[in-house]
């Protein structure tokens, strides 16, 4: 896999909101680099991926709403498809959007979730999942142990390693209330930040997670 510049690789983070970690030798297992490719041109991140796929996770007392929820979910991608400027030049136009019941390696967030820093997905992997976006979503009483107070949590669900001591967030975790899905707020911040692009309206408080610990 092509070696990027730390540099290059920040830039683009800020510019897709993308996390970017540096990381510790110690603990760390040998990635082969050559099963995956890293693109910075789109936000997609990972160029085996030919176009948008997000995979849905339900919590078990909503499994007999999976049709609803899922409608509900293609129609906020489409609110955001027509009204994201950046929606062609992130490469999602380039094929049709795809929406899979289930993720890899995804077992239901149980626990208190931190609003930054987060992990809920398969991690670190050479061969990232051609899923870009992981969603998680909560009943309401989940809601209230994992998110507490949180309107929702952004998440990193899968990384890839960009140099020796770096690794980038290549797929996101949205973790989310059921009754989220359909408001402005899901359609205009958090959806657009789970796939990778600047929300339409930036609460005042969000910047691009860029974090770059010495090794």
């Amino acid at each position: 896999m092509k070696k990027f510049a730390r540099r290059e690789v920040a830039h683009v983070a800020a510019m897709l909101s993308v996390l970017v970690l540096g990381v510790r030798c110690a603990g760390m297992e040998e990635v082969d680099s050559d099963q995956a490719h890293m693109q910075l041109d789109n936000a997609l991140m990972v160029a085996e991926r030919s176009g948008l796929q997000l995979c849905v996770e339900l919590d078990p007392a909503l499994r007999s709403r999976s049709g609803e929820l899922l409608e509900a979910l293609k129609a906020d991608l489409a609110v955001v498809k027509e009204r994201h400027p950046l929606w062609e030049k992130a490469g999602f136009a380039q094929a049709p959007v795809r929406i899979q019941l289930g993720c890899p390696g995804a077992a239901m967030p149980s626990e208190r979730l931190e609003s930054k820093g987060a992990q809920v997905g398969p991690g670190v992997s050479a061969s990232p999942s051609p899923f870009r976006t992981f969603v998680y979503i909560l009943d309401e009483a989940k809601a209230q142990v994992v998110l507490g107070e949180e309107p929702a949590i952004r998440a990193r669900a899968e990384l890839m390693r960009v140099e020796e001591h770096a690794l980038a967030e290549v797929s996101t975790a949205l973790i989310i209330r059921a009754s989220s899905l359909g408001t402005s707020s899901f359609q205009e911040t958090w959806l657009p930040r789970g796939l990778g692009v600047p929300p339409l309206r930036e609460p005042a408080a969000v910047g691009p997670a860029i974090d770059f610990v010495p090794k």
